[in-house]
């Protein structure tokens, strides 16, 4: 099996990951199995939250933009795709006047403010915004909402892609089993028949995309690991 997981909310929540859940998913992996983690976040953010804690086969960054596979116990980038210097200009000079205060830029390993302080790849720009924003350059960007924010992102990537590229490379003809709690999980969790959401999770879009929930990732694994 294959158990992809969205990070925020879904196995990190209230700042931390619940010893029950990193056990759960140790015994999961231990069985044969393979858990990967498919986030928003980057690889420079996300990093430090599960180091020492979780040892994923696969990690999804970026919403899809960024992706590593575990092979001889260490992470390698098998995928990266960045947005040019130039269109994230054409971007901020728009947003940034409808929306000030309000834009940030991520690069491989930072958080910027100011594209004249960018000096490596840019893997996503950010809209901290809980309204609708409309996007003006569909045919180069991608938005992906989450609460508080829209993650933008160059246009194809998604998390589902990220998804499609991992069961290539281990030749997984089957189904995945998909866990999330947020918009930017919708790609993802509407393309397989094992979705599966959290009982706290209110979000009617991600309810109706969502066959099962369930408590935690905990539980969603005891249930795998008997055989439903």
């Amino acid at each position: 099996m294959i158990l992809a997981s969205d990070f925020d909310g879904t196995i990190f929540i209230d700042g931390k990951i619940s010893q029950k859940d990193i056990k759960a998913i140790r015994d999961f992996q231990e069985a044969g199995n393979l858990f990967a983690i498919v986030t928003g976040r980057s690889f420079a953010s996300l990093f430090p939250l599960i180091d020492g804690k979780l040892y994923p086969d696969a990690i999804i960054c970026n919403n899809g933009g960024h992706i590593f596979i575990r092979r001889n116990k260490k992470l390698e980038e098998v995928f990266k795709t960045s947005i040019s210097k130039a269109k994230a200009k054409s971007f901020l000079d728009i947003y940034s006047k409808k929306i000030p205060n309000g834009m940030a830029i991520f690069t491989e390993n930072a958080k910027k403010e100011l594209l004249s302080k960018v000096d490596e790849d840019i893997m996503a720009l950010a809209i901290y915004s809980d309204d609708k924003i409309p996007n003006y350059f569909p045919e180069d960007f991608d938005f992906h909402y989450s609460i508080g924010v829209i993650d933008v992102v160059k246009k194809g990537i998604n998390k589902q892609r990220g998804i499609d590229f991992i069961k290539d490379y281990y030749s997984f003809d089957r189904e995945i089993i998909a866990i999330g709690d947020d918009y930017n999980d919708i790609d993802f969790l509407k393309n397989t028949p094992f979705s599966f959401t959290l009982d706290y999770v209110t979000n009617e879009a991600v309810r109706d995309v969502c066959k099962f929930s369930v408590k935690s990732m905990a539980a969603l694994i005891e249930n795998l690991m008997e055989g439903i």
